[in-house]
């Protein structure tokens, strides 16, 4: 049974142009091996029982310096790509999502349903996890997540999602999976916030590099479109195409070619 660790980054459209929901698929066979592998890096890097591994340097426990703290994301990133682990990610534009707690629903809703395409193809169930947040309807949203599945899709009105088993909450600290994603995230974070400022170009390259270690593609080599996807499918403006296709340049020279391409609804 797989495992899918979510959550969300780029929450505050006063910052960043595109709200962003992803998360790791960890595949049953080295979900062991991988968590060992990050207990190792703890032990070697010094990091205490109470410290956190985050992908933000401001976040670092004090003793940990830079230096060390950009090392074991990058060895925690390749232990993730040794280990089979894949991301799905949705991006949406803060300027059509009509509120950022809005979009984490609808996002939340779209890699639950590529989580559950993937999960076709490898022939296997699996549980979602959810890094928790504050939000009245949560407790409904996952009900209905399990009971209904997809709502609101253009493709279907519901469409239940029959390979995950359950969906439940989880928090860093609780797991060595929640720093996987933590760490992920926030790479994609910066890769994709870094676009707008090109001091930032040759540290995203490094991070892009990463990242491409743990994309679904075809077998040309492009991300599919379960793996990254810009929502909405179709963009009615042409100026928000226009940002959209900049990002999706941006990956392209980066790595990371996108099957999907934002076109004009």
């Amino acid at each position: 049974m797989y495992l899918f660790y979510s959550d969300e980054t780029n929450l505050d459209p006063k910052t960043c142009e595109f709200f962003s929901y992803a998360g790791v698929i960890i595949p049953p066979d080295t979900a062991g091996k991988l968590s060992e592998a990050i207990d190792a890096l703890r032990v070697e890097y010094k990091y205490g029982t109470d410290d956190f591994l985050k992908f933000n340097t401001r976040e670092r426990p004090k003793h940990i310096t830079p230096e060390a703290h950009r090392d074991i994301k990058k060895r925690v990133m390749d232990a993730s790509a040794s280990c089979g682990v894949k991301f799905i990610a949705s991006v949406i534009l803060h300027k059509i999502a009509t509120s950022p707690d809005d979009a984490r629903l609808k996002e939340i809703n779209r890699v639950c349903y590529h989580y559950n395409c993937y999960l076709h193809r490898v022939v296997d169930n699996g549980i979602v996890l959810l890094d928790n947040f504050q939000d009245n309807r949560l407790s409904r949203f996952m009900r209905e997540k399990l009971s209904v599945g997809i709502v609101g899709m253009p493709f279907s009105p519901t469409m239940r999602l029959d390979k995950v088993l359950g969906l439940h909450l989880a928090s860093i600290g609780s797991s060595n999976f929640c720093s996987v994603v933590d760490i992920v995230l926030g790479a994609m974070r910066f890769c994709i916030n870094a676009r707008l400022h090109p001091e930032q170009h040759d540290t995203a390259k490094q991070l892009f590099e990463q990242l491409g270690q743990l994309a679904i593609r075809d077998s040309s080599g492009r991300v599919e479109e379960i793996c990254f996807f810009f929502s909405p499918k179709t963009v009615k403006v042409k100026a928000y195409l226009a940002t959209y296709q900049a990002l999706w340049n941006f990956l392209k020279d980066n790595g990371l070619e996108c099957t999907q391409h934002p076109v004009s609804g």
